[in-house]
């Protein structure tokens, strides 16, 4: 999806994110209860903003509009996923973000995280945490 809308490829690879990161991130309801959790080091959302605005200067209001709409097509994605294999309905909150690394205060279930890094070796983590 990355590739598609801004011409950045992602591709799954261990790295550590530096503390330059935003965070945005939801949580499921429904017949689907859980957490996701997006941190893209700053750099990389700067240029995926940049791509998607055409624009060369964005500032954090930009990063924050971007990063939301973004993470709200991962989580529609998934959403549609999940009905279309196992006919699960459920629905996400609207996404908050917030500068640096956000720390969910109910640790339920088990935890997935999924490190990438982009083409400049910028990273970003994917978490996803089940709750039952």
């Amino acid at each position: 999806m990355t590739d598609r809308i801004a011409g950045i490829r992602l591709c799954k690879q261990d790295k550590i994110l530096s503390d330059d990161i935003c965070t945005v991130h939801t949580t499921f309801e429904g017949n689907y209860h859980a957490s996701l959790i997006l941190c893209v080091e700053t750099p990389l959302l700067t240029r995926l903003t940049q791509h998607v605005m055409q624009e060369e200067t964005v500032n954090s209001q930009d990063l924050e509009d971007f990063a939301k709409e973004y993470f709200n097509v991962i989580c529609g994605q998934i959403v549609a996923g999940l009905f279309r294999a196992a006919h699960i309905t459920s629905r996400f909150r609207i996404p908050r973000f917030c500068m640096g690394r956000y720390v969910p205060q109910d640790t339920c279930g088990t935890r997935y995280v999924l490190n990438y890094i982009s083409d400049c070796n910028e990273g970003a983590q994917l978490i996803h945490q089940f709750c039952q």
